[in-house]
């Protein structure tokens, strides 16, 4: 009976996991950094970024380094989200990848 009840866990489990993906997916957070706009979700899947104009004038270097840092930054608050979102879906089980 006890692996009939842990079968039975672990596909509820994987509904909750299936669920929480959704939900994630389905977040949108905006992130602004130095005038770059960026849309991205909690899956730190990226929809969009905007480049101020001010900003494209800029040498190349600065450029890259100021976006550089709005991506990374906007992967950070993703990653927040998700690993709350997990928290609170697993009641702080450890699952690999997550």
């Amino acid at each position: 009976m006890e692996l009939f009840k842990a079968a039975k866990e672990a596909m509820s489990m994987r509904s909750k996991i299936n669920d929480m993906d959704k939900k994630l997916k389905a977040t949108v957070l905006d992130y602004e950094f130095d005038g770059i706009k960026i849309k991205i979700n909690a899956k730190t899947e990226f929809l969009a970024i905007d480049l101020p104009e001010d900003l494209l004038k800029e040498k190349k270097e600065k450029i890259e380094k100021t976006l550089l840092n709005a991506i990374q930054k906007a992967a950070e608050k993703s990653q927040k989200v998700m690993a709350e979102e997990a928290k609170a879906i697993t009641a702080g089980m450890k699952i690999p990848g997550m």
